[in-house]
């Protein structure tokens, strides 16, 4: 049995507020920037950074420069902003220590569930959906800088080291919390768990999330649970076909979330531009045969691609790219 394609009455067209409650390099460069490491380079990951804060400020300092980030990198008016532009969605990244606490000997600082609740008020309040993604997961899902802690060679992580039952501990406390609340209509289990997880660990996870979320009082009928299935070695349709395969149609309201990103790997970094927009196509007929939703994507293309482009300038380029994306999304059913 397949699994079924719900639809939101309002899929979700919105803004990350990526940066915020879990910091990466990107959308958090000013803390990166102000505050290197002692060869004068950047922190790779809110853990490093976290150090170096330690090292410079000491515990008390530390704790002042992370306090004042969250003041003040979103605020209502970001809110204000995203419903001004006419979208109708934000997704709330964060790591598990802003919902409890820091594991013993972890550096992070938390918890801080008080950013999570203006959030969910602000949205409330402006008519938003929202949804809540548990990005950084106890132990991690990746030994990437998004969960929090970028650990490489990866020989220094490994996948048992993700803590699958506290996750789902911090998932039914985020589901008691917000359950009475209209505008959280999607939470997210994890966000881009490696590729080495196996599917039968990574699928029982995602089952037992979507019945702890459901027997935390999150119904099926307002709120979709989201799981991530970005770079699955066995690619999407096949994980969404042991998924069917397992589950067996048992849930129901949950969505796979891709990211659309054109620019990572060998694979986008060789494609022409013509490869690159029926990559987007394929993504298109992709969204219209299961419940999906591109919980992140760019407009960034790969090197080869800026060979390809003919009299094209660089602006011509994105702006097709940017316009076949949108269309494509048009088709997910989140």
């Amino acid at each position: 049995m397949t699994q079924v394609r719900d639809v939101l009455a309002q899929p979700w067209k919105g803004v990350n507020l990526g940066g915020w409650l879990l910091l990466e390099p990107g959308p958090s460069y000013p803390l990166f920037t102000h505050h290197l490491l002692k060869d004068k380079s950047q922190a790779r990951c809110e853990w490093d950074l976290m150090k170096v804060l330690h090292e410079k400020l000491g515990k008390s300092g530390a704790m002042e420069v992370i306090r004042s980030h969250r003041e003040t990198h979103i605020t209502k008016a970001d809110f204000q902003r995203v419903k001004a532009f006419g979208l109708n969605a934000v997704r709330l990244p964060f790591g598990y220590w802003v919902i409890t606490e820091p594991r013993p000997k972890e550096p992070y600082v938390g918890p801080a569930l008080e950013y999570v609740d203006r959030a969910v008020a602000w949205a409330e309040e402006l008519g938003l959906q929202i949804v809540l993604d548990l990005h950084g997961c106890p132990g991690g899902e990746s030994p990437e800088a998004p969960c929090g802690r970028r650990q490489r060679p990866e020989s220094r992580w490994h996948w048992k080291h993700w803590d699958f039952a506290a996750s789902l501990k911090i998932l039914q406390l985020l589901a008691k919390r917000y359950r009475d609340r209209s505008c959280v209509t999607g939470i997210a289990v994890c966000n881009e768990p490696c590729g080495v997880i196996p599917a039968h660990a990574l699928m029982s996870y995602y089952s037992k999330a979507v019945d702890t979320i459901r027997k935390a009082g999150m119904p099926e009928s307002r709120v979709a649970v989201v799981l991530p299935i970005f770079q699955r070695p066995e690619g999407e349709e096949a994980f969404i076909a042991k998924w069917s395969k397992m589950t067996q149609g048992r849930h129901r309201n949950v969505c796979f979330d891709v990211h659309c990103y054109h620019c990572f790997e060998n694979q986008f970094h060789g494609k022409t531009f013509a490869e690159q927009l029926r990559a987007v196509e394929e993504n298109s007929a992709m969204f219209e045969r299961y419940p999906m939703v591109a919980g992140e994507w760019a407009l960034c293309l790969g090197r080869a691609t800026w060979c390809t482009c003919g009299d094209l300038d660089e602006d011509a380029v994105i702006s097709v790219f940017g316009a076949q994306q949108m269309e494509a999304f048009r088709n997910t059913s989140h």
